[in-house]
Formats: C-alpha cells, structure tokens, sequence
C-alpha cells in the first residue's frame, strides 16, 4: 500500500468514475485502474465491483474511505500548518507568570506584541512561582516568570528584573509627605505585608530586625495586587513590588522609595532544551523594551 494507491482510491470514490478521477489527479485511466487493482491485492479487499464497465464501490470500500478522509484532514492540516509557521498565523505563544508581572506588565507587553502580529494566539495563565516552575520544566509552557526563590534545575533560566520595593500609603497619611521611607519611619505603623513563606517578606523583615524597628502588621497575604489594594482601602502601609503598581489607579495612594532597597528578583525561564522559537524570542524582546521602558520612566529604578 503506498500514497499514490490511496489518492487513486479516494479520487474514485469521491468523483464517481476512474476517468473523473484520472482528470483530478492528472493522471491517465489507465494508471488509476492499476493502483485500485494493486490496493485491492495488498489490503486483500474487494473496494469496487466491476458492472457494465462501471465501479460500483463496496461496503469495504465505504469503511476505508472513512479512514482515508480523516488521514487526508490530517495532511491537509500539516499543508496550513507549514504556511502557518512561516507567517505566525495560527503559532500559539503559551505563557505563564507570577501574580506581580502577570496582572498588569504582561497584559502590556501582550499588548505591544500583538500590535505587530495580530493573529498569534496566545495564552496566558497566573499562577504561583513555584506552579510556573513545575508547568515549564514539563513541557507544558514556552516561557514562564517566576521569583527567584525557586528551584532552578531542570530549567533554563536567566535573570528578568531587580526591581527595588517601594513604600506604599494612603495619600492622607503622615510620611506621604517624605521623599524617602526608611525602616525607622515604619516602627508602630499598621502594615500590610506579604505571607511569611515568601522570600521578600523574610528580606522585609531582616531589614526591620537589623534596624530595630517593627511595624505592626495587621494584615498578610500572597500577592502584591492584594497587597495594594487594601492600602487604597485605609488598611495600612506596605512595601511592594512596582511591577504590581503598573496600571492600578493610584489617585488615593502615595509612592515613595524604601532604602535601604529591598529587591523583587523575578527570572525567566525556560524548558530545557527548548528549541528555538521565532515568536518565543519576540515576545521576550517585548518583555524586555517593555521592562526597560517602565525602568526609563523610574519606576524601577534602583
């Protein structure tokens, strides 16, 4: 059984006679009768019967070409998909990120990325830094964004961002009027903070510890989003990432610089060994002038 037995067989069936088929697929009658004699004697089944110089196809014939239509669907497809890959129509970009960069900055830089290539789908998830790292290294991603506290093995991996926590507040409060928020100022302030597992909680606090200073925390949780959130409801002072700040409405909130700085390191990672792809490195050059671009505007300047 070979290809060319096959589309003599499907040509039949579809237009009816061996010379309709012969026309379709430019070949002569003849060269036609001979592939469905040759299937019939390597399959060792009987597709047509002959009448009157006519094929009358059989019950066997009609199951084969079920299975020969759902094979031709799929060359049909593999035949879009080459053209496809080679002008990024119907490419899927599967992204997934932390909380802090996947909330506001990616939507952006997804935003800049399908301003030049509109018909590249794209999916992208938030999730946790360690469900990212788990979902790239098996596969099941092209590029990730994660906190550095993760494991780096089975990944390939390379620094993304070192941005400095600021010091958020409600507008009214009394260190809105400051430059610059130190650990001092922050002693007995109500204080919203990240859960103690995250590793910039565990550098938040070793920098109030070293400096003596305590704020009174009156509320924890996972991500800088939320964090923000309940500042602008009255609900105390926290330091946080700026990357969650990008696109928030801000008109209630004060921003001001922490020193000593406290960074949020974020990386990028990859499977391993992942083959090089055209629409993986546009996407991260969007990333990157996008990032860069936020870093000329001083929001994550050191």
């Amino acid at each position: 059984m070979n290809f060319r037995q096959i589309e003599a067989f499907r040509a039949v069936m579809l237009c009816g006679t061996a010379s309709r088929a012969a026309e379709m697929l430019r070949i002569s009658q003849p060269a036609v009768s001979r592939h469905l004699a040759e299937l019939e004697g390597s399959t060792r089944l009987t597709l047509f019967l002959r009448e009157h110089g006519r094929l009358k196809p059989t019950a066997e014939a009609h199951a084969l070409l079920e299975e020969v239509q759902r094979s031709f669907v799929g060359l049909e497809r593999l035949r879009f998909a080459a053209e496809n890959i080679r002008s990024f129509r119907g490419a899927r970009l599967r992204i997934i990120s932390l909380p802090a960069l996947g909330h506001a900055f990616l939507p952006r830089v997804v935003g800049r990325f399908a301003t030049e290539f509109p018909d590249v789908p794209i999916l992208l998830q938030i999730r946790s830094s360690e469900y990212v790292r788990e979902e790239v290294a098996a596969g099941n991603f092209d590029l990730g964004f994660a906190a550095d506290e993760i494991s780096k093995a089975g990944l390939d991996v390379r620094p993304f961002a070192n941005a400095p926590a600021v010091c958020i507040m409600p507008k009214d409060h009394r260190l809105a009027g400051e430059d610059v928020i130190g650990p001092g100022m922050l002693a007995d302030e109500r204080f919203v903070t990240l859960a103690s597992e995250d590793a910039a909680r565990a550098r938040f606090d070793a920098i109030f510890a070293r400096e003596g200073a305590k704020p009174r925390v009156v509320c924890e949780t996972q991500y800088s989003l939320t964090i923000s959130s309940l500042v602008r409801h009255g609900v105390g002072l926290a330091l946080v990432n700026p990357f969650s700040l990008d696109g928030l409405d801000l008109t209630d909130v004060a921003v001001r610089p922490f020193r000593p700085a406290v960074h949020f390191k974020s990386l990028l990672v990859r499977p391993p060994e992942a083959p090089t792809s055209r629409i993986v490195e546009v996407f991260l050059e969007a990333a990157e002038r996008t990032r860069d671009d936020m870093a000329a505007r001083g929001y994550l300047a050191q």
